[in-house]
């Protein structure tokens, strides 16, 4: 089983608009619920669970109201959130599989979550490294004049992550997927004019390789 943990509980600070950045609207609806689309479709992904902070009380109010998973964090960074969302799933469901995808994330489809899940189980069955970091190329950043958050060895951390829902340190491999999808992270109104440039036409994909 495979479940999926939408981390929308940062400040987006860099995004300067007067909104919560997973109600930012991209396509004319909140980009939190191009993420949430992707992932129900998905035929790997069992159950959605959303985390949201004191950081996004509207996000957690506008998907309370329709009916999703939603996990309060303490709000005091990725990596103590992520150590609490992991003592939450080891109580609640021990050993499963976990995704774990930023809220910012809009491009990233259910064939392309898919493959990414088919990648970690072919990589566990070898390696038995239970965690797995999707990273880009960077040069797919160069190639689209994206501004990466970080570089390590010449790839950027995507925000997609496998892990087991167990609280310790995890062991993992690193995939390298050389797409503008898992690139472009909506941090900026630059980014949004590049998400609306090839991928604005009603939720239509263009071809980006």
């Amino acid at each position: 089983m495979v479940i999926a943990l939408i981390m929308a509980g940062g400040k987006g600070t860099r995004i300067k608009l007067n909104c919560e950045k997973p109600l930012v609207k991209i396509n004319k609806k909140p980009m939190i619920d191009h993420v949430i689309n992707n992932l129900e479709h998905s035929e790997n992904i069992k159950s959605i669970h959303i985390a949201t902070s004191p950081h996004t009380p509207l996000t957690r109010d506008y998907l309370f109201n329709k009916g999703y998973n939603i996990i309060e964090t303490p709000g005091n960074g990725y990596i103590e959130d992520l150590t609490f969302l992991l003592s939450y799933f080891e109580k609640k469901f021990p050993e499963h599989t976990l995704l774990t995808i930023s809220s910012d994330l809009p491009c990233v489809y259910s064939d392309l979550i898919d493959y990414i899940l088919k990648e970690y189980e072919n990589e566990y069955k070898k390696s038995s490294k239970p965690a797995m970091c999707v990273s880009v190329p960077v040069e797919v950043f160069k190639k689209y004049d994206l501004k990466p958050s970080i570089v390590l060895d010449g790839r950027v951390p995507s925000g997609v992550n496998i892990l087991r829902s167990i609280n310790k340190i995890q062991d993992e491999e690193v995939l390298e997927v050389p797409k503008i999808e898992l690139a472009l992270n909506i941090n900026t109104c630059q980014d949004i004019k590049v998400f609306e440039k090839f991928f604005g036409d009603n939720d239509g994909r263009k071809e980006t390789d």
